[in-house]
């Protein structure tokens, strides 16, 4: 992976695999979409664009590269070499973390700068949130949404997705159950509730994910490259390419209040 330009650098094979270790496992806290999309690949960094098919027709469509830089300054990276003192990465783990987030941004919202549709913007159901912390308009609002799956013979796996402060709503006692709300309606679609935090707020989407409807296809998974030196301080980039392809719009419904 000589693209990567890691014989350029400075840094040790054992700090490198401190590195790779270090913001795969910070990226892994944060993700939220690969928790429950099938993954296609990694294909490889040369792989440019993926076929997708929409309305019929079958077309390639760019990967999305995603990335976030860091820079490692020259006195810590000698102190660690001179003194033999472990090097610190917190650098190293914002990146990832913000990598991680510009994916799930891009997973959910998409990018109106390149056109690429999220799970909230793109086709699919949407429905007006009401009341959600109250009664059981929550339970019934996700009722009605496998509902309408189920007359468009969206099947398999469900999970919801929402903003934290609808995952908050959720972790109430629903009235003459003893039971959380959140377990209800874990109990009723049979699957997980998950929140992100680039969800906006009031938000909530229950997907249907297995692969017949959608798929996260990876290029080039998370991992580092070096980019050079400047004012003797050496610079990386932490990047991804990525691409959402949803296949059946009927297998996103959006509650928004």
């Amino acid at each position: 992976m000589e693209f990567l330009m890691r014989n350029d650098s400075s840094l040790s094979e054992e700090q490198w695999k401190a590195i790779d270790e270090k913001t795969v496992a910070a990226a892994r806290t944060v993700l939220i979409g690969r928790r429950f999309l099938n993954l296609y690949g990694p294909l490889g960094a040369g792989v440019p664009a993926a076929e997708v098919t929409k309305d019929g027709k079958k077309q390639y469509v760019m990967l999305q590269e995603l990335s976030s830089d860091f820079t490692l300054r020259w006195r810590d990276l000698e102190s660690a070499e001179r003194l033999n003192v472990p090097m610190t990465y917190s650098e190293a783990v914002s990146a990832a973390v913000d990598t991680a987030l510009k994916e799930d941004s891009l997973l959910f919202l998409g990018d109106a700068e390149t056109g690429a549709e999220g799970l909230l913007g793109g086709a699919g159901e949407k429905r007006k949130m009401q009341d959600w912390d109250k009664e059981e308009h929550a339970f019934a609002a996700v009722s009605a949404g496998l509902q309408h799956m189920l007359e468009h013979r969206t099947y398999g796996s469900k999970v919801l997705v929402t903003s934290p402060d609808v995952f908050a709503l959720l972790q109430r006692i629903q009235p003459g159950t003893g039971t959380l709300e959140s377990q209800r309606i874990q109990a009723l679609i049979e699957g997980k509730i998950y929140q992100s935090p680039v969800l906006p707020a009031k938000t909530a989407l229950l997907v249907a994910p297995d692969e017949q409807n959608m798929d996260l296809v990876i290029g080039q998974d998370l991992i580092t490259a070096y980019l050079g030196s400047s004012d003797m301080n050496h610079d990386f980039r932490v990047f991804e390419t990525v691409l959402l392809r949803l296949k059946n719009p009927n297998a996103v419904v959006v509650y928004q209040g």
